[in-house]
């Protein structure tokens, strides 16, 4: 079609309310519309109107002609093979159907609009194509954001954007969880396969998977061919602040996606992110609340008659059984606990429990898991082996600390179950774990943090293992790990040595020199416990 020809698709799209409604058959949205026209009375029709035209019916003459004086215009346009009839309200059916028959679509505009109004805008349409995309574009913008404001929500701009291009609109997070979709009543695209593929983070133009990028290129949009049926998409990013918090897609036929889809994307995007940044700052107010509430629980300073008034704050179940995660990073100072944050969040959006998430000090995430009993402690492992496995993938560099505690039965016992979890992530974090530490699997260890830090504890850990250390510093040697290995077999000679990759002669030979320089023999138990404890506190040290 010649792209200076205006059909009722264009004028439907670009010139008429948002929510005009257009009756007939789809082959009606291709008529080519060579000229508008006002009917001044019922009479003489023949007279006014030519092939082609678009007829605009003013509301006066409609709410004033009798149904079957109706009926009648209508059969004489019909006859006259005018384009479309453009009407200011409703009709009766049976004219609908009538009209439908003859083969002449209606434009109903439901809006209380001034018919010089729409004579103005279609007219500017067909002299003026480009012009009128523009205005079409704002008026998009300022009707969505109009509905942001009156907190219509991210569904209703959708269905918006879709009435107006008569193509699927897909709104989603930063993580590609789809907020709002919108599907035209037309559709013939499988929307499962649809989905499948708009959740895939690499199929993302390079420049859009990282949001702060996103945020800072100049390209308005992307275009792109999805692997559904030769459809395609106009994709882009919806930016509030210095990055990306979104993602707006239209989506069509491939050759069918045009410039006031183009529009579409654009100032839909600008509207989406001002009702993202509306939702984010409401959301954030209510977690600093529930922060401020969940602190004061955490660090005993509510009391419990409190807590019971305020639970509700957490707009989360408590009564539930709860098992408690602590996540930080291994190197606080490289990374951000914002991101690992988000890392927590991606992975609770396919976990089958519900979790509440909070950032305790500004260095520790901590994860409230809803258990559906006692014996639920393995879904929180789950969560913990999820969330490691996508860190490694995301960035293998990083290296995550974590401690698992619980159950608590109720909301009283959160407090020390939070404990627990925080002594288990730390002990992790100075024994250089690279795995998940639970607080019930510490044995002597709960024991021994709260020792260490005791100056008669530190001299029996410094005199026994310190020279063990000095003897590897000295001459390259590796006696502390040596020992360390031996008491993890439990004294097996064969197995110690095969853990080690050194001969079982070599491994005698290193037994004897830590007999030598600790003057503990390892044939005696209270000389084995002794060398052994002093090795657990020197692991536990903080001054590595």
């Amino acid at each position: 079609m010649d792209q200076g020809q205006v059909t009722l698709s264009d004028v439907q799209k670009l010139a008429l309310p948002l929510n005009t409604i257009m009756t007939g058959s789809a082959d009606h949205h291709s008529r080519i519309i060579n000229w508008v026209v006002v009917l001044t009375d019922w009479i003489g029709i023949r007279e006014q109107v030519q092939l082609g035209d678009l007829v605009i019916i003013p509301g006066s003459m409609q709410a004033s002609a009798s149904s079957a004086e109706m009926l009648s215009g209508l059969q004489t346009m019909g006859a006259l093979a005018v384009a479309g009839v453009v009407l200011f309200s409703d009709v009766d059916p049976v004219i609908q159907t009538e009209a439908k028959n003859i083969d002449l679509p209606l434009l109903i505009i439901t809006d209380d609009l001034p018919m010089r109004d729409v004579l103005k805008a279609v007219s500017s349409l067909l002299l003026d194509r480009q012009a009128q995309l523009s205005e079409r574009g704002m008026q998009l913008y300022r009707q969505l954001s109009e509905m942001s404001r009156e907190e219509q929500g991210l569904q209703a701009m959708a269905d918006l954007m879709s009435r107006v291009t008569s193509k699927i609109v897909a709104v989603q997070d930063k993580r590609l969880e789809l907020q709002a979709i919108s599907v035209p009543e037309n559709n013939e695209i499988n929307l499962e396969s649809l989905k499948e593929a708009l959740l895939k983070r690499e199929d993302l133009p390079p420049v859009l998977r990282n949001r702060k990028a996103a945020a800072r290129t100049r390209q308005s949009h992307w275009q792109q061919l999805l692997p559904v049926e030769n459809i395609g998409r106009l994709l882009t990013p919806i930016i509030s602040g210095d990055r990306a918090r979104g993602y707006l897609s239209i989506i069509g036929p491939a050759d069918e996606l045009d410039m006031l889809d183009k529009l579409t994307t654009e100032h839909g995007a600008a509207a989406c992110a001002l009702e993202m940044a509306k939702a984010k700052a409401i959301s954030e107010a209510k977690k600093e609340l529930r922060g401020d509430f969940l602190e004061g629980i955490l660090a005993g300073t509510v009391e419990r008659a409190e807590i019971d008034r305020l639970k509700m704050r957490l707009d989360h179940d408590t009564d539930q059984p709860h098992a408690v995660l602590t996540f930080t990073w291994n190197d606080e100072q490289e990374n951000s606990i914002r991101h690992l944050e988000t890392a927590v969040n991606w992975v609770l959006s396919s976990h089958n429990r519900p979790a509440l998430v909070h950032i305790y000090g500004g260095t520790t995430v901590t994860l409230f898991q809803a258990l559906r009993n006692e014996d639920d402690m393995g879904s929180a492992r789950e969560l913990e082996r999820r969330l490691r496995e996508y860190l490694e993938v995301e960035n293998r560099d990083v290296v995550m600390v974590s401690g698992l505690a619980g159950p608590a039965d109720s909301l009283n016992d959160w407090p020390m179950i939070y404990q627990q979890a925080i002594q288990a992530m730390k002990l992790g974090q100075r024994l250089e774990m690279k795995r998940l530490v639970e607080y019930d699997s510490l044995g002597v260890y709960q024991l021994l943090t709260q020792l260490d830090d005791n100056p008669t504890v530190q001299e029996f850990a410094g005199r026994i293992v310190g020279p063990l250390a000095e003897y590897d510093d000295r001459h390259r040697s590796n006696l502390v790990n040596t020992i360390s290995a031996y008491f993890e077999h439990h004294g097996n000679i064969s197995q110690t040595a095969e853990s080690l990759f050194i001969h079982r002669n070599t491994l005698l030979y290193r037994l004897e020199r830590i007999r030598d320089l600790t003057g503990h023999d390892l044939d005696q138990a209270d000389m084995r416990l002794a060398l052994h404890l002093a090795l657990k506190l020197w692991q536990l040290r903080t001054d590595k």
